[in-house]
Formats: C-alpha cells, sequence, structure tokens
C-alpha cells in the first residue's frame, strides 16, 4: 500500500513501483465511483467473514461471502452506480478454437478478495465532508484489485492500494428460481422492518418466523435464554407491508444470529423483499437507496434449522 500527494493524470497509474504496473500489460476491469460511501457501508456491512468471491460482469459488480453453509449474502452493486464501467472478459483457452461454442465467452469474471482489507482501504476516504472518489482496476487473472482513492481539494491527495486477490471458491448455489416452490412474498418497508428487529430480544437464540394466508399474517416469535419468549403478530393490513402474497401456510426456525448479520444492511434499506420456499429457505434482498438515485442490492439466503415438515402443523 502506497500513500501519495500528487495530481492524477486521468486514471492512468503513473508509479512505477506498483507491482501492477510491469506484471499486467492490458487492463480487464476498470470502474469509477464518484461518491462511494453507501459502498463503503454496504461492504463494512457484509465482512462477517473475512474472504469473499467478487463477480464482474457487463451488469455490475457482485459481491458474495457465506458462513458455515447456512447463510449467504450477495451485495449487488448495479452499473448504473458507476460512471464509468469498462469490462473485458476474456475467452477462456480451452475454447479459443471453437467459435460457434456458446461457451466460448464467460458470463463474468471471479476472483477471491480480502473483504476486510479492502474495506479498510475504503475507509481512509469516507470520513469528513470532502469530495472523494474511487476508481478500481484489475489487470487480468491473478492480478491484484487496484484501489485508487482520490480526495478533491487543495492538495487533490491520491491514495493507491493494491489488494492480492485469490483463487475463486465454491459458494452454495442459492435461488428461486423456481416459482412452483416459492410459498410467500412480502414487500416491507426497509426501515420498520429494521425496527421490528430490533426491538426484539436481543440475547434469543433462535426465531421463528411463521407466514399464513389467515391472519395474523405474520408472526416473529423468538426464543432466548431462560426459556424468555417474545412475539409479534402483524396482519397483511399493517403500514408496515407493501405487498404480501402467501399460497400456504409455513413456520421455520433460524438463528437469530443470522437476522442480527443482516440488520447490518436493514438498517440503510429502504425497501426488503421477503421469500420463503417450501423447503424453508428464507431469502431477504434489501434495497438501498445511492446517493445518486441508483441503487445497491444486498441479498442475504438463510437456511433453516428445522424445515416446515419438521414442524407441527398449523
Amino acid at each position: 500500500m502506497q500513500r501519495t500527494k500528487r495530481l492524477f493524470g486521468k486514471g492512468i497509474i503513473s508509479n512505477p513501483k506498483m507491482v501492477t504496473q510491469s506484471q499486467f500489460s492490458q487492463i480487464q476491469f476498470q470502474a469509477v465511483l464518484n461518491k462511494f460511501s453507501m459502498l463503503y457501508n454496504v461492504m463494512k456491512a457484509a465482512n462477517f467473514v473475512d474472504n469473499a468471491i467478487v463477480q464482474l460482469s457487463n451488469d455490475g459488480m457482485k459481491v458474495i461471502v457465506e458462513d458455515a453453509k447456512s447463510i449467504q449474502a450477495s451485495a449487488y452493486i448495479t452499473r448504473a452506480c458507476f460512471s464509468e464501467f469498462k469490462l473485458a472478459i476474456a475467452r477462456p483457452s480451452s475454447v479459443a478454437d471453437a467459435p460457434n461454442n456458446p461457451d466460448a465467452t464467460l458470463p463474468f469474471i471471479s476472483f477471491g478478495l480480502n473483504l476486510k482489507v479492502f474495506t479498510d482501504c475504503l475507509s481512509m476516504f469516507t470520513s469528513g465532508d470532502y469530495d472523494s472518489s474511487l476508481k478500481l482496476i484489475q489487470k487480468g487473472t491473478g492480478a491484484p484489485l487496484i484501489v485508487i482513492l482520490e480526495q478533491h481539494g487543495e492538495d487533490d491527495l491520491i491514495t493507491e492500494c493494491s489488494v492480492r486477490t485469490m483463487d475463486p471458491f465454491d459458494c452454495m448455489e442459492l435461488d428461486f428460481e423456481d416459482e412452483q416452490q416459492i410459498v410467500s412474498k412480502l414487500n416491507v418497508k426497509g426501515m420498520e422492518f429494521f425496527q421490528l428487529l430490533s426491538e426484539m430480544d436481543r440475547n434469543c437464540d433462535e426465531i421463528e418466523v411463521i407466514i399464513s394466508p389467515d391472519a395474523p399474517h405474520l408472526i416473529l416469535h423468538s426464543f432466548g435464554e431462560l426459556h424468555s419468549e417474545t412475539s409479534v403478530e402483524i396482519t397483511n393490513t399493517s403500514d408496515m407491508l407493501i405487498t404480501f402474497n402467501c399460497t400456504d401456510a409455513s413456520r421455520n426456525r433460524y438463528k437469530f444470529h443470522h437476522f442480527r448479520l443482516a440488520m447490518r444492511t436493514l438498517a440503510l434499506a429502504s425497501k426488503v423483499a421477503l421469500r420463503t420456499n417450501s423447503e424453508g429457505l428464507l431469502g431477504l434482498q434489501v434495497m438501498i437507496e445511492n446517493s445518486d438515485s441508483s441503487h445497491i442490492f444486498v441479498e442475504y439466503f438463510i437456511l433453516p434449522l428445522m424445515s416446515d415438515g419438521d414442524q407441527t402443523t398449523l
């Protein structure tokens, strides 16, 4: 990591001592965020494990973290968030001689990244009222991610960070692509949902989520130490609910610790989409408004402690 104080010429790395200057000849990824404080807040919230997978596609940037194969979070920084976004996806060598192969080009490129180191770099210019911008550069497979922070002002202070990348590792494949398995879809107001969870017993170990077509339509029931319990009932006429759709009643328990991890981004949310499927998989898609009216999305998948079939029938 090197810190300098100089004018920076049109995004060109002028420091010949940076390792990436001579090691890689072509830029694979280059993007600019004029204001990155929200990106920092989202990355810090998602940093409940050190290492993450970064996926770059023409739609934007996706950062995936997961813990103990029981919770996964994916942060989507859409292309609209960037004032500049350039991505060159190379064709794999295995299909280099097969131009008619539909799989000849990859839909995205991916690499592993230490998220704590990345957020530490971003934190340098997030304090104060300065007008700061962020530039990200990556020059190919195995190359570090170059983080260039520029604080605009009298001195035009520039910080360049070189963050090592790793080979991508396997993550759980979780989604709601099968619409027939989805049993409930709720859209809720972000701040109200965050406040509701904040009022639950912070010492509880588990939370039971009951969703039903019949009133009360949503019940959150927490279980804590010494058999302490709290319960909240919400009907589909509540001001907190934007939309409510439930085809089958479900009852599933989850670790409340996983909800605490999600609350780090729920505190920033304008809207939250909550979905459950027949296997008890819970999805929380958090929409966060950026300062320029673009959006960052963070999606959580939380696996149940017990499937609905293991619970008492409603």
